[in-house]
């Protein structure tokens, strides 16, 4: 599945906030930003949020029951 990363300036609590949207669903959640919450070795938004541009394409690779990790395009 894939699912659209855009970066989101305006937010209010997260000036290094990624959105995460899929098709038909529009809004699912955000990436996380916080070493509590990302996983292993992933990457949180604010290390993100410089490789890619104002949106990017990630493959979900693993669902847990907290959340999802997914490869990221950063070519998008």
């Amino acid at each position: 599945m894939k699912v659209k990363l855009t970066k989101e300036p305006d937010n209010e609590f997260d000036k290094e906030a990624i959105k995460v949207e899929m098709d038909g669903l529009g809004l699912v959640g955000y990436v996380a930003n916080s070493p509590y919450t990302v996983k292993g070795e992933s990457m949180s938004a604010g290390r993100l949020y410089d490789k890619i541009g104002d949106s990017a394409e990630g493959i979900i690779l693993y669902v847990t029951e907290h959340g999802i990790i997914c490869y990221v395009n950063e070519e998008e």
